[in-house]
């Protein structure tokens, strides 16, 4: 029988044993025929923090000649704060054509045209970084910036309304030289610019009047990935996880008269288990159609907290406070955008598993945070995680 992507990982044989998970990858990247599906079995390495286990197995395959095999480079480049680890995402060889060709376009004031690719919230963070290091171009009216990810109509519609961002227009700019977020960015290192986002992309303040109740919008899951199930998995509280925090959370909240807005998708069967007739827990998800929807839902509430997923990144993007709940080994980008002065470090508040897909510490942290029980000060909890809390332990 194939062994598919889906199959990589059976996290529920082995729950937290992260010395288990690692040796069951191990033998199944042994027994997988070389090719597409080997080089996914790799990279699940990386999500395991086995870093040096993936960079021996692609240099045994030569796994870097694919696309598979380079974003996994990519990924242990930048675990490695790599001054440029873009590079590893272009094709072999091609790096000094292409850095040469921006930078012709660039210096000619030609339009080049970055089209920000991935998630909702990859979109979000590419455009906002390149709105800040616009002016740090020779010729800054040459670059315009297209979302074309996932949900692109949306991103756009939210992007519509941010000023002095260089959006393309739908027709009308003359012919533009494309090229993706992740390459431009490439070549934004050659150059030794920084990818600095110093400030959001919009300004919204909290709404609620003195003396409202009290309300606080959460998420707790990702959207399902099929192509990797455990980063899905991983950065996702399981359903039985989360009907616990609530029963934890109830007198608490009856206490202070809040009222949670529940921003995860839910079957109905798991609908039908969550306390709603309490009066103080509401499922919003039916309400939300874009980004305006859950930007007004930000606006709303006093305290965001959710897992990683685009509302973290619509909520520091918008200027507001937000909890963030991490994995032991969250995605390498938040290195960057934790450890570095900016609108992510002033606004986001990490709270980070210390063992493999085990909630309790990081939700004792939020409990804290959220209900005043012993917290430890803001600057502390960002600054004492930064990097050592994401910097995996060895095993």
């Amino acid at each position: 029988m194939a062994i598919r992507v889906g199959d990589a990982i059976p996290w529920w044989l082995y729950s937290n044993d992260l010395e288990l998970a690692r040796h069951q990858q191990h033998d199944l990247i042994a027994r997988t025929a070389a090719g597409e599906q080997q080089l996914a079995a790799i990279s699940i390495l990386s999500y395991l923090g086995d870093y040096e286990g993936c960079d021996q197995w692609l240099e045994r395959v030569a796994g870097c000649q694919h696309v598979l095999g380079q974003q996994s480079r990519y990924r242990i480049l930048r675990y490695l704060r790599d001054a440029n680890p873009w590079r590893a995402l272009l094709p072999p060889g091609q790096g000094d054509s292409l850095a040469w060709r921006v930078e012709q376009r660039i210096e000619a004031g030609q339009p080049v045209l970055v089209d920000v690719v991935g998630g909702i919230g990859d979109q979000l963070e590419s455009s906002a970084m390149l709105r800040c290091i616009r002016n740090q171009l020779s010729r800054p009216g040459s670059l315009w910036i297209r979302p074309l990810g996932q949900q692109a109509g949306v991103v756009r519609q939210l992007l519509e309304q941010v000023d002095d961002l260089p959006l393309a227009p739908a027709e009308g700019l003359d012919q533009p030289w494309r090229i993706t977020a992740p390459w431009f960015r490439f070549w934004l290192g050659t150059k030794g610019i920084q990818e600095r986002i110093l400030r959001p992309l919009l300004m919204d303040g909290i709404q609620s009047a003195p003396g409202q109740v009290g309300k606080l919008l959460v998420c707790w899951r990702t959207k399902p990935d099929p192509d990797n199930p455990l980063s899905s998995f991983s950065r996702s509280l399981s359903f039985p996880t989360v009907l616990r925090l609530y029963r934890r959370w109830a007198p608490a909240l009856l206490e202070r008269g809040w009222e949670v807005l529940d921003l995860s998708d839910y079957s109905s069967n798991e609908v039908a288990c969550l306390p709603t007739h309490q009066g103080w827990l509401r499922l919003v998800r039916p309400m939300v159609r874009n980004l305006q929807d859950t930007r007004a839902l930000i606006q709303a509430c006093e305290s965001v907290a959710t897992v990683d997923t685009s509302l973290v990144h619509l909520t520091a993007l918008c200027d507001r406070d937000v909890h963030l709940l991490l994995p032991r080994f969250p995605d390498e980008r938040w290195l960057d955008l934790l450890g570095h002065a900016g609108i992510y470090q002033q606004r986001v508040t990490p709270h980070r598993q210390l063992c493999l897909h085990h909630w309790q510490a990081p939700l004792a942290s939020l409990e804290a945070a959220l209900f005043g029980i012993s917290p430890p000060s803001k600057s502390a909890r960002l600054n004492q995680p930064m990097p050592s809390h994401l910097s995996p332990s060895p095993s």
